[in-house]
């Protein structure tokens, strides 16, 4: 990028996983937009085989209808070499018999390709989604730091430098997309509102003794709720990922257990509907927050993956309901463009009535994914006798009645009906 004002129509800050897809979406629904994509770290070797390690990985759980969204950009051939099937899912809260599943052969209009959804490792997902932007005319700009920004009548325009070089660029619509506590919010002025959920996550990559068979598991526990997610194997080994929630403190204690204790502390906690663990990896752990941006769009301006709402891992659905949003803001730009036609280079992707539009297409989706990830994991985790009949009834619903089970289905996998 020179140091002369550049243009472009949508300028994308934060080349993560939201930011990426969100350009390969405008480039399949809106090919006559120029897209720039600014990211802080070094993009290069996308084209080198992917070498990925056994253990040591983070992973990230694509629901049906977000492999539906892949599909139609013509990247689930390439994901699924790297992609474990998720078949079945089982529910169970520790320490109660009664529990729920759902299946893809029996919840078939909440399955995509004989699945409930695939588990693809980031050390993947994040490399193929940059070797499909290579395919396209989206201008990527790597070891980009975005500075000052100012609001014009056009849009926005950025301080960027690269490289130790300044350079601006003046965009009509600015996509918000740097992360949780992004930096570009508090320089706009947008507020988050953040609920702290006194707990850790820890992360890791487990061996398994026995074959997953495509079953995703939650597990409901007194300190919180646990994921064992099916991986692809490698290397002679089964391998799940693990998703363990833990009291604040009670992390340290598990984290620096030695690896056959931690083993045995993991077999006791979950339970043996996987089988015999065998072996983890490194363990990684991060703080858990619900945080949501107050607002999501202004005129010039729209907020999306952990910029726009931060959620709980529970369900696995923050980067689903991105994902949702990304497909939704590039099919509303879309529709406006054939709409308005030669009009549309007047008004542009930042107009506000097309980001209201948006967000209110958004609005009903977002309050009841984000609403099921927060209210879900204090309500298995309380230890009264009313709450524990209550959300046991919840489980037996699920069992027995294919009206309910469909719909939840449908709703995890994101699929309206």
């Amino acid at each position: 990028m020179s140091a002369s004002m550049q243009t472009t129509d949508v300028a994308i800050v934060g080349g993560g996983m939201a930011g990426a897809s969100l350009a390969l979406l405008l480039t399949h629904h809106c090919p006559q937009l120029s897209v720039t994509l600014l990211e802080r770290q070094p993009v290069g070797g996308v084209d080198a085989p992917l070498n990925l390690p056994s253990f040591d990985t983070r992973a990230t759980a694509i629901a049906a209808g977000s492999l539906g969204i892949f599909s139609q950009l013509g990247l689930w051939p390439s994901l699924r070499e790297f992609a474990a099937p998720i078949r079945q899912v089982q529910v169970s809260d520790r320490g109660h018999s009664l529990g729920a599943s759902l299946d893809a052969g029996r919840e078939k209009a909440a399955s995509f390709d004989g699945m409930l959804g695939a588990v693809i490792e980031n050390a993947a997902l994040g490399p193929l989604l940059y070797r499909a932007l290579k395919n396209t005319p989206v201008q990527v700009v790597d070891n980009a730091e975005v500075g000052a920004v100012a609001m014009r009548a056009p849009g926005a325009e950025l301080e960027v430098s690269r490289a130790g070089k300044a350079a601006r660029l003046q965009t009509r619509l600015l996509v918000v997309a740097d992360g949780a506590g992004s930096a570009l919010c508090e320089r706009l002025g947008i507020a988050t509102s953040k609920v702290d959920y006194q707990q850790q996550a820890l992360v890791t990559t487990v061996g398994l003794q026995k074959d997953h068979r495509g079953i995703a598991f939650e597990r409901f526990t007194e300190t919180g709720p646990m994921a064992l997610l099916p991986l692809p194997k490698r290397a002679g080994m089964h391998r799940a990922a693990l998703v363990w929630t833990c009291e604040n403190g009670g992390h340290s204690s598990l984290a620096t257990l030695p690896e056959t204790e931690f083993i045995q502390q993991l077999q006791r906690t979950f339970g043996w509907r996987a089988g015999r663990i065998i072996r983890t990896g490194k363990l990684h752990h991060y703080p858990l927050t619900l945080s949501l941006a107050r607002e999501q769009v202004r005129r010039g301006v729209v907020l999306v993956g952990n910029s726009a709402h931060f959620l709980h891992p529970v369900a696995g659905q923050g980067f689903n309901l991105t994902l949702r949003d990304c497909d939704s803001l590039a099919r509303t730009i879309g529709r406006a463009m054939a709409e308005k036609g030669p009009d549309f280079a007047h008004s542009g992707p930042g107009e506000l009535d097309l980001l209201e539009a948006y967000w209110r297409e958004r609005q009903h989706d977002q309050q009841l994914t984000i609403g099921f990830s927060d209210k879900i994991p204090p309500l298995f985790a309380s230890r009264s006798l009313l709450t524990s009949g209550l959300r046991q009834l919840g489980l037996l619903g699920l069992a027995l009645t294919p009206a309910g089970r469909g719909a939840f289905a449908r709703q995890a996998a994101g699929i309206t009906p």
